[in-house]
């Protein structure tokens, strides 16, 4: 027996079968009949009218769909699925695949030990009125929620070429944080933006939250309120949070510690990723240019309320590139401006290809407004 082994990210399957010999031209003698199998997931197209039902394999599984209910995240569950062939002719099967669109799939002969790795290639042949098991493991940890597998049997059954089995289950964290990060694009400076989480633990399991506060400062916890949710008899509660006025224009990277009374889980960060806007919004905020590259890149300035707005100047840090502004009209009307980039001739082999253009403007939030540049060699 040889090995057949595939990597998979999410869903592995293991089939046992108790196939004594592989043989590929098997059922092909004579032409096997179209007919549906009882209690099995249909699947695949209809059967060729001109087959024989004399000698037509049957795929059948008694219970082709199994629930594992809730789960806990962290272990790896498993299940297996029992098949047989109640046709009269040779079933031969050619795969084991999985909705995740990843297979591992090892088919062993019956009475082989639990746990070990011979294998049959495919296909492999199940013989009339014997059968075989396919054992699925499903990886729960990263895999909060709900989740619904097929795991698809080809063979040569003409009612069922791709026969299915279903898997679902349920997995629950044991604290469930939602969102799982919070993002906070467009902000405006010197407007403040109000956002809430929520954390519910498992159902049955009460949870409180303590704390919660912002690392770095850049956001206010303004409460932290009960919540509970009936429907899956869960509680824990919701915690408010404000970005204030006062937050700086540019990137916003923060984290929202969250102390809880669950043992497992006593600390929860939250990440924050947005971005504050001032009156001038560049894009893009960063660009990359060949060596000698003929073309410009343009950066695009967009300024809310351009009245009164001016640009006093432009310049490279380093000189590796040249930068010029020129205004423009924007789709709505107010005046824009555009920047074009190009690079010097000769980059010094020396540098790393790094460089900032800086814009000096006279709005006092935006004085100076910073592009990086990298100029490839």
């Amino acid at each position: 027996m040889r090995r057949f082994l595939a990597l998979c990210a999410g869903l592995s399957l293991a089939c046992s079968v108790s196939a004594d010999a592989v043989d590929p031209h098997a059922g092909h003698e004579h032409p096997p009949a179209a007919q549906a199998v009882p209690g099995a997931v249909q699947g695949g197209p209809e059967a060729t009218p001109t087959v024989n039902p004399a000698r037509a394999p049957k795929i059948f599984s008694k219970r082709p769909k199994f629930d594992f209910g809730n789960v806990d995240e962290g272990g790896d569950i498993h299940h297996e699925f029992r098949i047989s062939n109640q046709g009269r002719g040779k079933l031969i099967v050619t795969n084991v695949g999985t909705s995740c669109g990843c297979t591992a799939a090892v088919l062993k002969k019956h009475g082989a030990v639990a746990g070990s790795d011979e294998s049959a290639a495919l296909p492999v042949t199940i013989l009339p009125g014997e059968g075989g098991t396919i054992k699925a493991t499903y990886h729960t940890q990263g895999r909060p929620g709900h989740a619904t597998k097929i795991i698809t049997v080809s063979s040569n059954d003409p009612a069922n070429p791709n026969f299915q089995l279903q898997l679902d289950m349920t997995v629950l964290r044991e604290v469930d944080v939602t969102p799982e990060r919070v993002y906070l694009y467009s902000l405006h400076h010197k407007e403040a933006k109000a956002s809430s989480v929520t954390l519910l633990g498992k159902p049955g399991v009460p949870l409180k939250v303590l704390s919660a506060e912002g690392i770095n400062k850049l956001v206010t916890v303004d409460g932290i309120v009960p919540h509970t949710d009936e429907t899956g008899k869960r509680s824990g509660a919701v915690v408010n949070f404000t970005v204030p006025v006062t937050a700086p224009i540019g990137p916003l990277n923060e984290e929202i510690l969250i102390k809880t009374d669950h043992p497992k889980k006593p600390e929860i960060k939250v990440p924050l990723i947005g971005e504050v806007e001032g009156r001038v919004v560049l894009e893009p905020k960063s660009i990359y240019l060949q060596a000698r590259q003929e073309t410009p890149m343009v950066v695009r300035l967009r300024v809310n309320d351009p009245k009164g707005f001016a640009i006093r100047s432009v310049k490279s840090e380093k000189h590796l590139v040249r930068p010029s502004i020129k205004k423009t009209t924007g789709p709505d009307g107010i005046d824009q401006f555009e920047m074009n980039v190009v690079t010097i001739k000769n980059v010094p082999a020396e540098s790393d290809g790094k460089d900032r253009i800086l814009i000096s403007t006279n709005d006092k939030d935006q004085a100076e407004i910073a592009v990086d540049v990298t100029v490839g060699k």
